[in-house]
Order: structure tokens, then sequence, then C-alpha cells
């Protein structure tokens, strides 16, 4: 597998190493997004390559092993072969001691042949002389028991002779006849065990070639891989540059904020000091008031005890006339109105979806577990999520538990974090503007019903939400 010969990849080293910093993304932090990526990827196709290089290097020690196997068997069989050829040695050792020996019993054969042939022709010159016809003509007749005896022994051993030819010829018939099959078996074994190592030999010889090209074949993959680690180091390079780059923007941007900030406080200190100084003329005049009211009061009093010895003047005057009592109703004060809390929040960043909230910041999940760090409006699916304020988006994909979202960052360290969507319509680096679609509503999930999980984090922490978003 020759992973850097496929065009996406050579064009993905190619934009990662060509490429200078101040090209391609819009962002510093998309550039590190993007090289992140490439490095991910390659590191991807690296392992893929080093496991290829594993099951190669796994079949060709296997192949070894086979080979190995099959050069015992060859070895065994040149043992049984040797051995073979020592039997077949011994046995034509054997098959020239028989033909000696048959030679030898030819050559008696022909002996008892000769030796029978001239008792045949003994025979034959007697003619048809009967023993008895020998013992009327001879002058002797004491010879004629000699002559009886010699002539019976000389039959007898004719015979002998005879049986004994038969019998060596028969000999050698039997011992041509083994000759014959030990020379057709051993001729069978040679053949046999010629064709076994033959074969033994081709596959020796195939098995060694195919170790051959696989040996070439991990030296490429070898090789490429070392270019391959090559390339993934000169990534690693650039995204350390990068990630540096960025560390220094953060610096700056920082130290600005850090300056902002100390303006900031210095104007907070000036405002608090007119504030102060509001504060002290307010609570001035307050005493002012309160010291009048005081007066007035004491005045009130003055005049109460005035119009009551008035009063008891007055009835002691009208002995004699009945009192009357005046009724008046009492005059109850009009209460105050109770002070109204607004539905969404009081904020002054606009809401990213309108609905009902089901579930509030710190309020605990019907699941159990931890408490809501966010809040969730009601919506139907499809609704546009838009975004809140302006900032760049962080991030924008799925995670576990949440479906899709999306993250802003709105301000250094403040978050906005758009939960359970259906789908996203921003990328990451994107530079997003206030009512900015960022996705639509999803459905179901861990909410229970369709609607939008949204959540505010400042330095990292949940804060609620209703603290920075209006009707």
């Amino acid at each position: 597998m020759l992973l850097l010969s496929h065009p996406r990849v050579g064009a993905l080293l190619a934009l990662t190493i060509l490429l200078p910093v101040g090209a391609g993304a819009a962002t510093l932090q998309e550039k590190i997004q993007n090289s992140r990526q490439k490095l991910e990827h390659i590191h991807e196709n690296l392992g893929q390559m080093q496991a290829h290089l594993a099951a190669g290097q796994k079949t060709q020690a296997q192949l070894r092993g086979e080979i190995s196997t099959i050069n015992q068997q060859v070895v065994a069989v040149q043992e049984k072969l040797v051995g073979i050829q020592q039997q077949q040695q011994l046995a034509k050792s054997q098959i020239a001691d028989l033909r000696a020996k048959i030679s030898a019993l030819r050559a008696a054969l022909a002996q008892q042949k000769s030796i029978l042939a001239q008792q045949l022709r003994a025979a034959y010159t007697l003619g048809g002389v009967t023993p008895l016809a020998v013992w009327l003509q001879t002058e002797r007749p004491g010879e004629l028991g000699r002559m009886s005896v010699f002539y019976e022994s000389l039959a007898r051993a004719r015979s002998t002779l005879i049986i004994k030819t038969q019998d060596t010829a028969q000999q050698i018939l039997k011992t041509k006849h083994e000759v014959q099959t030990h020379e057709t078996r051993l001729a069978q074994l040679a053949r046999q065990v010629g064709a076994q190592e033959h074969t033994l030999q081709q596959q020796r010889q195939h098995h060694a070639a195919l170790e051959s090209q696989l040996a070439d074949r991990i030296a490429a993959d070898k090789a490429k891989i070392s270019e391959l680690q090559a390339n993934a180091h000169i990534l690693d390079g650039l995204v350390s540059r990068l990630v540096v780059q960025f560390r220094r923007q953060e610096e700056v941007a920082r130290a600005k904020a850090a300056a902002a900030e100390a303006q900031r406080k210095a104007e907070a200190a000036a405002a608090a000091r007119r504030a102060a100084a509001i504060a002290a003329r307010r609570q001035t005049i307050e005493q002012r008031r309160l010291a009048q009211g005081a007066q007035a009061e004491q005045r009130a009093r003055q005049e109460q005890k005035t119009e009551r010895a008035r009063q008891v003047q007055r009835a002691a005057n009208a002995q004699k006339q009945a009192p009357t009592t005046v009724v008046r109703p009492p005059v109850i004060a009009a209460a105050p109105a109770l002070p109204t809390t607004p539905i969404v929040g009081h904020g002054h960043y606009p809401a990213p979806v309108n609905g009902p909230i089901s579930a509030r910041f710190g309020a605990p999940r019907v699941t159990g577990g931890l408490n809501w760090q966010g809040i969730i409006f009601q919506s139907v699916v499809g609704t546009p999520v838009r975004a809140i304020a302006p900032g760049m988006v962080l991030y924008a994909g799925p995670l576990r538990g949440y479906g899709q979202i999306v993250i802003v960052q709105i301000a250094h360290s403040l978050l906005a974090i758009y939960g359970h969507l259906g789908a996203t319509d921003v990328h990451v680096g994107e530079q997003v503007s206030t009512g900015r679609q960022v996705g639509s509503v999803g459905s179901g999930g861990e909410l229970g019903n369709d609607g939008l999980y949204f959540e505010m984090r400042n330095a990292g922490h949940p804060v609620n939400p209703l603290y920075y978003i209006h009707n």
C-alpha cells in the first residue's frame, strides 16, 4: 500500500509543507485546526502503513517457516534416498552373487548333463540286453552279481542326477525371477524419490522467489514510511510554530485586555467616586427631608394637642348639649405594585430562539445526576438558531450527550454554546455576526422534547444565561 502515491495524500502534504504561515485559512486558529486535521490524517495513514508492514513481516515469517519445513523435508527425503541407494547397492551385490550362483549352477548343470549324456550313451550302447540275457551269456556267473549291483547303482545315480539337474534348473529360474523383482522395485523407488526431490526443489525455489518479492515490497514500504514520518515531522514543526504565534497573539490580546480592564477600572473608580458624591448629596437631601418631616410631625402633634384642648373646652361649655361624634372611614394607603420579572432574562443579548424555557440554570435533571448547567428553549424541529452576539466559531460538530453543537467565543473569556442541534451552518474559524444562523433545532435526545440547549461559560465556568439575554 503506497499511501504517498495517492493523489489526495500528495496534495495534503504539498499544502502542508509549501503554504506559508500567512496564506490559507482566514485566521491563525483556523490554520492550526486545519494543520492538526492534516497531521491526524497523516498519522492515520502512517498507522495503516505500519499495520500493513507488520502483516507483511508476519507473512514473511510464516513463509520462512514453511521454507524451513520444506528444507527439512528435502533433507529427510535425501537421507531416505541415500538409504535406498545403499539398499540398491546391497541388492545389486546380492544380484551379482545370485548371478554368480546361477553361473555356478549352470556349470554344474552342464556337468550333470554331460555325465548324464555319457550314462545315456553307455545305456544306449548296451541296447536292449536284459540282465537275464547277460546272465545266460556270461561265461563267469560270479561276475553276474557284481554287474547287476553296478547297473542298479548306475541307474540310481542317473535318476538322482536327473532330479538334481531339474532342481538346479528350477533354482536358476527362481533366482532369475528374484533378481528381476529386486531390479524392478529398486528402479521404481529411484524414480519416486527422484520425482519427490524434484517437486520439493520446485517448491523451495517458488517460496524463495516469493520471499524475495516480499522482502522487496517490505523494503519499499519501509522507505515510504520513512518519507511519511519525515513529512509528519515537518507538519509537527509547522503546527508548533502556529501554536507559538497564536499564543503570542493571545498574550498581546491579554495585554490589551489588561490595559482595557485597567482603564475600565479607572473609569469605574471615577464613576464610583461620582456615584459616591451623588449618594452623599442624596443622603444630605434625605437627611434634610427627614429633618423637615420630623419638624412637620412635631407641629402636627402640637396641633393635635391644641385641638384636643379646644375639644375639652367646648365640652365644658356645652354640658347640656349631647355630644356628637363624626365617624369617618379610615384612610387605607394603596399597596405598592410588586416588581415583575422578565420572562427570559435581563441581559443585553437577544435570545437564540423564541420559545418558553422548560429547564432553568441549576435545576435538577429528570434523569438525575448533575443539575442543568444551561437552559432549554422549547421549539419545533428545524427552527433557526441565531447567534446572540458576534464572535469566532471555536467548534462545530458532534459531542457525546449534546448531539451537534456550536461553540462561539463572543468575548475573551465568554463562550456561547448552542447544543442539541439538528444541523450546523458554520465552520471552525468563521466570524459570525449577531443574528447569524449557526444551526437549526434538533429533536428529542437527552432533552426529552424538541428544543435548544443553550449554555454560557465565563472563564470556563458555567454561568446563568439569563444574566446575558433578554426577550
